[in-house]
């Protein structure tokens, strides 16, 4: 379910869109890993037999999404003088889109994977932005938590 390939969405932040290199100026929030799409965590409730071996398994239920999507802000608009301040704009803009999910304000994750249609998911942001230096310094790692009610997509 997580293709990396292709093109995502979330709020005024578009991930995977562009070319990267190549003589490129596209500057580019680019996903490397997304977990937690492929399916809901699941709630298996269970107890120890009493007074013998083995467990009871009660009736199971989906639990909510927690997508955690990892990724690299690129730049590739500007020289190395000018780079600082075009990742710091970057990373303001998606802090301003995560922050803009807080519960109860929900947004939307949106994605086309080839061959298998458009997907949407009502998310809001639940662990932090952690961004850090990458590549001697020439791109920025990124990974952020969301959660999304839906048990299904």
């Amino acid at each position: 379910m997580a293709d990396y390939s292709c093109i995502y969405t979330l709020g005024a932040i578009t991930f995977n869109n562009g070319v990267f290199g190549q003589g490129s100026n596209d500057d580019l929030y680019w996903i490397d890993t997304i977990h937690g799409l492929d399916g809901p965590t699941l709630r298996v409730p269970s107890e120890d037999v009493p007074f013998g071996h083995g467990g009871i398994v009660h009736k199971s239920w989906k639990g909510p999404r927690h997508p955690v999507i990892e990724g690299r802000l690129i730049v590739q608009s500007v020289g190395p003088s000018a780079c600082q301040e075009r990742f710091n704009a970057m990373e303001a803009a998606l802090r301003a889109a995560l922050e803009g999910m807080l519960a109860p304000t929900s947004g939307t994750l949106a994605w086309t994977a080839p061959g298998d249609g458009a997907h949407s998911l009502a998310v809001f942001y639940e662990r932090e932005l952690d961004i850090q230096p990458a590549d001697n310094y020439r791109t920025r790692h990124f990974d952020f938590g969301l959660i999304s009610e839906s048990a299904d997509i």
